[in-house]
C-alpha cells in the first residue's frame, strides 16, 4: 500500500539528494582587488598630466584609446612605440538619449545622452558625455573640446583594466566648440 498523504508544506517533501539544485538563497558580498595591467597604468598616468594618449595598429592604423597592447582586429601587439598623443576636440558621430529607470540608488532622473567621437587627428571614443547641454540639442556633427576636471580634484580611481573608456575622474566630459557642425562626409564612415 502506497501512502498518498501530501506534506502540509515544503519542509516535509523528502529531498532526493541526486536531484539537481534548482536555487539557493545566500547573501553575500565580492569585493575585486587588480593589478592595473601597465598599458593602463600609462593610460591613466597620461590623464592626469591632460594627455590622451592611445595606440595606433602597425598594420591597420586604427587607433585605440584607451590603449589595449594588441589591435584586436589584426591581433598584432602595440607597444610603447606605437602610443601616440590624440587631440582633444573632435566631432560628435553619434549618440543615444539615455532616458534613466528609477531604482534604489539611481542619480540621473532627466534624460542624459551619451556620444560617439571621432577626435581629431584620428582615434574615437565612446560612451562620452555632453554635461549641461540638453539632450535635445545634441546632434551629429557637433563640434566638441574636452573638458578637464581641474587640477586639485582630478582621479584616475575608476580607471581600472575593465573599464576601457571609463574615465569620469580625469574627464568631466566634452562641450561644444561653437564652430560650424561638420559636414556628414567627414564622419559618417566612423559611425559605430
Amino acid at each position: 500500500m502506497t501512502d498518498t498523504k501530501q506534506p502540509d508544506s515544503k519542509q516535509d517533501e523528502a529531498v532526493d539528494p541526486n536531484a539537481p539544485i534548482t536555487g539557493m538563497d545566500y547573501f553575500m558580498k565580492l569585493e575585486y582587488h587588480e593589478l592595473i595591467c601597465p598599458v593602463v597604468r600609462e593610460f591613466a598616468d597620461a590623464l592626469m598630466e591632460k594627455r590622451l594618449i592611445g595606440h595606433k595598429c602597425p598594420k591597420c592604423s586604427l587607433i585605440y584609446s584607451p590603449p589595449r597592447g594588441y589591435c584586436p582586429i589584426c591581433t598584432v601587439q602595440t607597444t610603447k612605440a606605437d602610443e601616440i598623443e590624440m587631440q582633444t576636440r573632435g566631432i560628435v558621430t553619434n549618440y543615444t538619449v539615455v532616458t534613466p529607470v528609477q531604482y534604489y540608488g539611481q542619480e540621473e532622473t532627466e534624460p542624459f545622452a551619451k556620444v560617439s567621437l571621432q577626435l581629431d587627428g584620428g582615434g574615437n571614443l565612446s560612451l562620452q558625455d555632453l554635461p549641461g547641454v540638453p539632450v535635445e540639442q545634441v546632434r551629429s556633427g557637433m563640434r566638441v573640446e574636452i573638458v578637464w576636471a581641474p587640477d586639485g580634484e582630478r582621479h584616475v580611481d575608476d580607471v581600472t583594466n575593465r573599464s576601457w573608456g571609463s574615465a569620469e575622474g580625469a574627464i568631466r566630459g566634452w562641450k561644444p566648440t561653437g564652430e560650424p557642425d561638420a559636414d556628414p562626409s567627414e564622419y559618417s564612415d566612423k559611425v559605430f
